[in-house]
């Protein structure tokens, strides 16, 4: 079991690793408009913040999963989205990879080792927070006892990778913003839950990184209990 988990990691980290730029493109082109780059934030004159987020691969009930988190509802432009755990770099914080850690442990209750990441995905500029953020991804041996911050978290969503690999997985969505409107954007949806946004594009580019990575993607998504 071991060995064949630790297999699936070391072929979504190569192939993350070679083509890691091109995932990337992917998941901007399944978007129906153009995202600015950081430098392009900058030359605006756009006052950018940096953040990190980890998308954490845990094997549950025989297959593979991810785990999400939702926002309390609170004022402010994710208030109440589906979310990758994560949060706003620190001075104290060494990297970028300790960012998404520290912030992981806050929101979700786990330590996590810098040895269980495996991978980073492409660094991506948010117009509505201007925050940079950088998404890592690391793995766990099984599903841990969250001890979530309440004030920040108001629920774990544990979605299999499998969902996210469906035909019509990204699909339009209408979704009602905070300000009435209503708007249609592609967003991933899970037992009820809309996942749209800077997170429906981090996962986009994840799902294109598993699709290249297995020559059965629905296969690899299995695992041995």
């Amino acid at each position: 079991m071991i060995t064949h988990h630790l297999r699936i990691i070391q072929v979504l980290a190569k192939s993350i690793a070679v083509d890691g730029n091109s995932f990337g493109k992917i998941a901007d082109d399944s978007m129906p408009f153009k995202r600015p780059t950081k430098s392009e934030a900058m030359s605006l004159g756009h006052r950018i913040r940096f953040a990190s987020v980890l998308l954490v691969l845990i094997p549950e009930n025989g297959e593979w999963c991810i785990a999400l988190m939702k926002r309390q509802e609170y004022p402010g432009v994710h208030s109440g989205q589906i979310s990758i755990p994560g949060g706003e770099e620190e001075d104290s914080d060494a990297d970028s990879m300790e960012t998404a850690l520290r912030e992981f442990e806050e929101e979700m209750g786990i330590a996590i080792d810098r040895n269980a990441v495996f991978a980073q995905m492409t660094e991506r500029y948010i117009p509505p927070s201007q925050f940079v953020v950088t998404p890592f991804l690391a793995v766990f041996a099984e599903e841990p006892i969250w001890e979530i911050d309440e004030t920040e978290v108001s629920e774990v969503l544990i979605v299999p990778v499998q969902n996210l690999l469906r035909n019509n997985a990204l699909a339009n969505t209408e979704i009602p913003m905070a300000s009435g409107q209503v708007v249609t954007l592609p967003a991933y949806s899970f037992e009820g839950h809309v996942i749209w946004g800077a997170t429906a594009i981090m996962l986009t580019e994840f799902v294109a990184a598993w699709k290249s990575s297995f020559s059965d993607p629905e296969a690899a998504t299995i695992c041995p209990m």
